[in-house]
């Protein structure tokens, strides 16, 4: 039926075939870590501001961005935006609300960047890119799809898929441990959980990825990318400030796996 609501998947892959789905997590898997390693050596090779490490960055990011596009199978989580309405409606207007302060905290932080040299601006900006699109399609693109087929049977499989691709996201970040402090690092991790929990609700929300590459930007695209310190060393007040944000956007996020039960069961009993 044309109104039906279904994972945007099943248009690639055959859900009922555990063989098909096997095979398919594997090659997403596979992808995803050869795409996760080919990006972290290029980022660590800190060439520095120059003219050949850019347009090497540029190169990376159009080879990056046409292969991940080709093995993702699919952007979206359902094949049509979902009708939120009455509580799961108010629960994603205040999710709303939360975006906006969001977007505008990014927006102050942006804004000295734009008194440092042009060149700098502009390495800041192509260094924002390709963070935003290199774990965009990591995190909430290829591994999202792999772990949604993994988790396909589970009744709140979206929940677990996002909850799982936030941790992953997190756990990534261990790699600024050659730049910064252990506590810094563990600060910036606690963030990222949340941050990466806010994107997974993005793309459920927008049913694009699209939203998330831009809402990532906006939040790299700052003077702290061009230093090699990006943690957060307050403890107490990452905990006190984003553990709140966690558990509203779990909530979120499982009113969204819960809608879109409630939509399936009505068309299937049509």
């Amino acid at each position: 039926m044309k109104d039906n609501y279904y994972l945007a998947l099943a248009d690639d892959v055959e859900l009922g075939n555990k063989i098909i789905i096997k095979r398919t997590i594997t090659k997403l898997f596979m992808v995803a870590t050869i795409l996760l390693i080919s990006g972290l050596c290029v980022v660590r090779l800190n060439i520095g501001n120059n003219q050949i490490y850019k347009l090497m960055l540029i190169a990376f990011l159009t080879i990056y961005t046409y292969t991940a596009k080709h093995f993702i199978l699919t952007t979206k989580t359902f094949n049509q935006k979902l009708r939120l309405k009455g509580t799961s409606g108010r629960i994603m207007f205040a999710y709303l609300i939360l975006l906006i302060f969001l977007i505008s905290i990014e927006l102050m932080n942006m804004f000295p960047l734009f008194k440092l040299q042009f060149s700098k601006i502009l390495f800041a900006a192509l260094s924002a890119l390709i963070s935003a699109v290199f774990e965009e399609f990591i995190f909430r693109g290829i591994l999202f799809n792999a772990f949604l087929l993994f988790f396909c049977e589970e009744k709140y499989d979206i929940l677990c898929t996002s909850i799982v691709c936030s941790i992953l996201f997190s756990l990534i970040h261990l790699n600024n441990l050659t730049s910064q402090s252990f506590i810094s690092t563990v600060g910036q991790m606690i963030f990222t959980l949340a941050f990466g929990l806010i994107l997974s609700c993005l793309r459920l929300w927008s049913n694009r990825l699209a939203w998330c590459i831009a809402l990532h930007f906006l939040q790299d695209f700052s003077p702290k990318i061009i230093s090699t310190n990006y943690g957060i060393s307050k403890i107490g007040l990452v905990i006190l400030l984003y553990f709140p944000i966690i558990i509203f956007v779990l909530i979120c996020i499982w009113t969204i796996n819960k809608r879109y039960l409630e939509l399936r069961k009505k068309e299937t009993v049509k």
